[in-house]
């Protein structure tokens, strides 16, 4: 499915909509462009959880926790961005393996295409494309 957003503002909205079908264990691979709305997204997604500290991309911190303290089915979100990753063996390295094992959590990836292998069997791919201005294709497998 196709859905095209016109403002940073319809973006969160479709991302808090996405969130509300959330279930813990589930993976959401959110592939795209630099710039095509997979941050914006994230936040719209993790705001729809209760989280309000501030969220930025995890690039260069590689993956960033949401502890959800008021939510008795989801544990934790976790953010991760896979730009720098040279392939699934760098994603092995910082403790993937692990979380991918957990399914009282929720992921978020960004550039899902570097890490791919690993999660092919359960991700929901969401793919972003710039158009113009604020707008943006989102293609979805939900």
């Amino acid at each position: 499915m196709k859905i095209i957003t016109k403002s940073e503002q319809e973006t969160t909205d479709f991302a808090k909509k996405i969130a509300s079908l959330a279930k813990p264990g589930d993976i959401y691979a959110l592939k795209g462009d630099l710039g095509s709305g997979k941050t914006v997204f994230s936040k719209g997604f993790l705001r729809s959880f209760g989280v309000e500290k501030n969220i930025t991309s995890p690039t260069f911190v590689i993956m960033k926790k949401y502890d959800l303290l008021n939510n008795s089915k989801v544990r934790e979100i976790l953010h991760i961005d896979c730009y720098r990753f040279n392939g699934p063996e760098d994603a092995l390295s910082i403790g993937l393996d692990e979380y991918l094992q957990d399914d009282n959590i929720i992921m978020l990836i960004e550039w899902p295409e570097k890490i791919w292998s690993l999660v092919q069997d359960r991700a929901k791919l969401i793919q972003f494309e710039y158009l113009e201005g604020d707008k943006r294709e989102i293609s979805y497998e939900i």
